[in-house]
């Protein structure tokens, strides 16, 4: 029934990320607990904005209180070994990445875990006018070819367990990789310096070219043309620079 429902609700709605909220507040009632439980969180606080959205694939009710802290809660099951492997690799990677990762926790929350995170500043890439970052590509690109280049060169001992075979080593495009590129920088604004990377669940040891080819699909598609040619450029240049090459 509330499927049904959230289905004739939601075709009345235009907009995609308002329609995904509706929709998973209406098949998924324990959202409006997870909201409560953060207003429990903030009963202290002078300030309490709270602000909602669904994750990617609707698998995660988000709320960001105060742009301080964000809540993310599993939808689909207790969301407890993805928390787990993300906390893993967040860990292992903070000291490493040259983009700042978000301080992430794991809170135990009735069945659940729950994922809270230190909030990202900035704005999402995908987000700025194609325009405006056709004029600082090069930068752009130059940073985002140097977090692929030092993440996917590392090795950290502490998560070699979560490759496919431990003993496997770092080579050109291949590595420890993110599949998300595309969408996960945050960028300010004034600078065009990447603020942060977010979202690391999906990180595996892998071959860049299959996620790479999505990256720049889906660039193109936004009119984020040339972002893939200028940061394949600039990571090569370090790949065969520091291998001597």
């Amino acid at each position: 029934m509330r499927h049904f429902l959230s289905n004739i609700i939601c075709g009345l709605i235009w907009k995609k990320t308002l329609r995904d909220k509706v929709r998973v507040m209406i098949r998924y009632p324990q959202t409006h607990d997870y909201i409560r439980y953060v207003r429990k969180f903030a009963r202290n606080m002078a300030k309490r904005e709270i602000k909602t959205m669904v994750g990617y694939g609707c698998k995660n009710f988000i709320v960001v209180l105060n742009n301080k802290h964000v809540f993310k809660f599993p939808l689909l099951n207790d969301g407890k070994e993805i928390a787990i492997r993300e906390k893993r690799i967040v860990d292992a990677f903070y000291g490493i990445s040259p983009i700042k990762i978000p301080l992430m926790k794991i809170i135990p929350y009735k069945n659940i875990y729950i994922r809270k995170y230190e909030f990202a500043k900035g704005k999402l890439l995908t987000s700025v006018p194609p325009k405006i970052i056709a004029l600082h590509r090069q930068h752009i690109a130059k940073q985002i070819a140097k977090f692929l280049y030092v993440i996917g060169k590392s090795d950290p001992k502490e998560i070699r367990d979560l490759k496919s075979n431990p003993k496997e080593k770092p080579d050109f495009m291949y590595g420890w990789f993110q599949g998300d590129i595309w969408q996960n920088f945050m960028i300010d604004e004034k600078t065009f310096n990447i603020t942060f990377f977010i979202d690391w669940e999906e990180t595996a040891f892998t071959d860049f070219n299959c996620s790479l080819r999505v990256a720049s699909h889906n660039w193109d598609k936004f009119g984020y043309k040339g972002i893939i040619v200028d940061l394949m450029a600039e990571y090569a240049k370090l790949y065969f620079k520091k291998a001597g090459k």
